[in-house]
This record gives C-alpha cells, sequence and structure tokens, in this order.
C-alpha cells in the first residue's frame, strides 16, 4: 500500500484554504487551524511508539486536507436550560475518553449547578462545536442508567438527544455481511431489551408486543442516520473519525494505541473457552479454532456499522446466547445501559466501540482503544449533526 503522507494533505496557501472553506461550507474567519506535523515527525512517532503497534495516517488510516482542531465555539449557555445534548458514559475510560477530545478544556466546577434531589456528577463542554452535558454513570446497568438519566432531565429539562457513548460486545458480521472486528464503532437504529421477557421450561420468551418494547427512534433521528449511511456521508463520518483518532496524540495517549492484529481473536462459537475465570489479555486458547478474517491480514481502519443493539443487565460472555439473540432479533452488539436512557428522552443513539465479540473468551485488552474510537465517532457525528433549531444555546 502506497503511503500517504502529511505533507501531501495539506492546501498549499491561503487561496486554497479559502477555497476548502466554501466548499465545506465554512466560515473560514469563524474557525482556528492548526497546521499538520511534519510527515518527517509522524514517522518518527511511529518508531517510537513500536512495539505498541499505534495505528497512524502512514500505515492505514486516512486523512483530511484540514484539522478543525478547534470547531466553531457556541456561545456559552447561561443557564441548565439552554443544553440540549447530553452524553452518557458508564465506565471511567469511557469518559475519559469523551473528555480527551472536548474542543476545549471541560468545566467540572459546577457552576450550573443541578436540581434538588439530583445525584449525578457532570462535566460541561464543547465537542463537536456543540455544548454538551457529560454524564458520568456511577456503575454499569440497566437500573443506573434509567435513574441518571432521570435526574439529568430533572436538572437539564431541554434535553433533546441523549447519546450512549463507550464499549460494547459485538457479532462477527452486520446484517449486510460485513465483517466487524474490534475496534469498529456500532451506532444504533434501535434499541432491544434482550433480558426481558419471561422464562418457561426450556425456553426464555422476550416481550416484544408494542407496549412492552421500547419504543422507536424519533424521525428526525431516523431520518440523519439514513443520511449517514449514503456511501458519501459515511465516508466523511470515517475520515472525520480517523482524523480525530489519529492525529490530536497528545489527547488521546495513551488511549489509542491499537492492541494489534495478533489479538484481535475471533474463536468458533463451537468452541468455549477452557480458561474462563482467569485474569488475563489472551486467553490462551489454540490458534487452530480461530475463525479467519479477511480485514485482518493487514491492521484495519476502524469500520462504522449501524444497527441493532440488544442492551440488558447482562454480561454477554456466551456464543450459544450471542448466536441465538443475533438471530433470532438482527442485533449486532451487545451494551447494558441504553435501555434504561431510551425512554427518558425524545432521541437517543447508541455510539459504542467493540471491545470483544461477547464470548468467553472476552478480555479487556481492546476497552480502551474501543472507548477511543467511540468518543472519536461521536465527535465526527456531532460535527455533521445538522439541528432542527440552530439558534438554541446548546446547539450552536
Amino acid at each position: 500500500m502506497q503511503q500517504l503522507l502529511l505533507r501531501d494533505c495539506w492546501p498549499l496557501g491561503p487561496k486554497r484554504a479559502a477555497d476548502t472553506n466554501r466548499r465545506d461550507g465554512v466560515d473560514a474567519p469563524n474557525m482556528k487551524r492548526r497546521r499538520l506535523p511534519k510527515a518527517s515527525q509522524v514517522e518518527k512517532s511511529i518508531v517510537l511508539k513500536q512495539p505498541n503497534k499505534l495505528i497512524t495516517v502512514s500505515e492505514s488510516v486516512p486523512t483530511t486536507s484540514t484539522i478543525p482542531e478547534m470547531e466553531s465555539t457556541p456561545s456559552r449557555p447561561e443557564s441548565r436550560d439552554d443544553f440540549r445534548i447530553a452524553v452518557f458514559s458508564a465506565l471511567t475510560l469511557e469518559a475519559n475518553a469523551v473528555k480527551a477530545l472536548f474542543d476545549n478544556p471541560g468545566d467540572d466546577s459546577g457552576r450550573y449547578g443541578k436540581a434538588p434531589g439530583d445525584f449525578n456528577t457532570y462535566t460541561i463542554g464543547v465537542l463537536g462545536g456543540r455544548n454538551i452535558v457529560l454524564v458520568h454513570l456511577p456503575r454499569a446497568g440497566k437500573s443506573a442508567a434509567a435513574t441518571a438519566a432521570a435526574n439529568c432531565r430533572a436538572s437539564f429539562p431541554n434535553i433533546k438527544r441523549a447519546l450512549v457513548v463507550g464499549i460494547c460486545g459485538v457479532v462477527s458480521t452486520d446484517m449486510e455481511g460485513l465483517e466487524i472486528v474490534l475496534g469498529d464503532v456500532i451506532i444504533s437504529d434501535n434499541v432491544i431489551e434482550h433480558d426481558l421477557g419471561r422464562q418457561i421450561p426450556g425456553e426464555f420468551v422476550r416481550k416484544n408486543t408494542l407496549a412492552e418494547s421500547l419504543p422507536r427512534s424519533s424521525a428526525e433521528i431516523s431520518s440523519f442516520l439514513a443520511k449517514l449511511k449514503c456511501d458519501e456521508d459515511k465516508q466523511k463520518l470515517l475520515r472525520d473519525m480517523n482524523m480525530y483518532l489519529n492525529l490530536p496524540r497528545s489527547k488521546l495517549n495513551p488511549l489509542v494505541p491499537y492492541p494489534g492484529v495478533h489479538n484481535d481473536r475471533l474463536f468458533d462459537a463451537s468452541y468455549p473457552c477452557s480458561n474462563q475465570g482467569k485474569p488475563r489479555d489472551n486467553c490462551g486458547c489454540p490458534d487452530s479454532k480461530l475463525v479467519p478474517r479477511v480485514r485482518l491480514r493487514q491492521p484495519p481502519q476502524p469500520e462504522v456499522h449501524f444497527g441493532l443493539v440488544a442492551s440488558g443487565d447482562t454480561v454477554m460472555k456466551s456464543e450459544v446466547d450471542r448466536d441465538r439473540i443475533a438471530q433470532k432479533e438482527d442485533a449486532i452488539a451487545f451494551e447494558m445501559e441504553s435501555a434504561g436512557i431510551w425512554e427518558q428522552f425524545p432521541s437517543v443513539v447508541v455510539i459504542k466501540g467493540a471491545c470483544d465479540y461477547a464470548d468467553s473468551h472476552k478480555t479487556k485488552l481492546w476497552q480502551p482503544y474501543a472507548a477511543a474510537t467511540a468518543a472519536a465517532c461521536l465527535k465526527a457525528f456531532l460535527r455533521a449533526w445538522t439541528p432542527s433549531m440552530p439558534s438554541e444555546p446548546g446547539m450552536q
């Protein structure tokens, strides 16, 4: 593969930069830009980071011609009533990844306060040119997420969109037959509660009637997701995501090191792990039981997959149950928070990085990298979002 040097990507002179701004619909005076480092500097960083196998632009990750390191800055909200977007993360490493990509330093001062009886902890920041409220969940699970979402609505009553960001387990392919590898990002079409139902002799039956199911995504979110699935829009989302993931090294290190293709191990579903319960980064099962993956012939760039997310209080570590639910429900990912948040806000989107294959070979090795890819995708997602009321303070 021919290497792409950073110096080949930067516009030559102010005229080309202005042309680029006009083409992209960016008002140049309102956008602060930072020059890319010289190619030699990036190549040097590759050498220094071995053997952590850090994915870099010169390996396989595409870049764009300019870096909107500082997005157009929205006006500071005057009160809690002015916020429109909330981001929910359950794990510290998930929140760290989101905060690492804030457009400006996050505000933990509590200047906006919160409603009486609200025990949540918040970080206020700007991400992708949007004012956001980052909600730190006390623990994983639907119950904790539902309580935090209800408290968030009390303190920030005008939140219109909730984004659940972090890590998840995945199946091996999406609904289009495309391979899912660790580090890829899942964006939800809809969410189901896979562990809400009736246990009858020999079978679990999920409650799936209209009254018992979670509501469908709002028309506005569904329309935006349909746009993102278009080839051109998806490629732009991927370019921006990989740019945020790879270029601001000083912010995302040590979250961003790629664990390596040799650690992306999908085992045949008929072979359960023989070393369950032992602390490890590699389960130690034989390579002869691995499923060949085309995308892992070389270090892949993270992809984005759209599909149904299965949410529940159960940590999925079973190949048999993973495949059973995936085949019955068409689910491509498993996580533990979104079902608790889904009914609290008009629009909810799950954006989560694949950290394991939801099987008995599950380890925590990929969690930091998966959290970083999800955060980078979140920022690219917000940058692409066109608010229905752009004059609102929280959406500028």
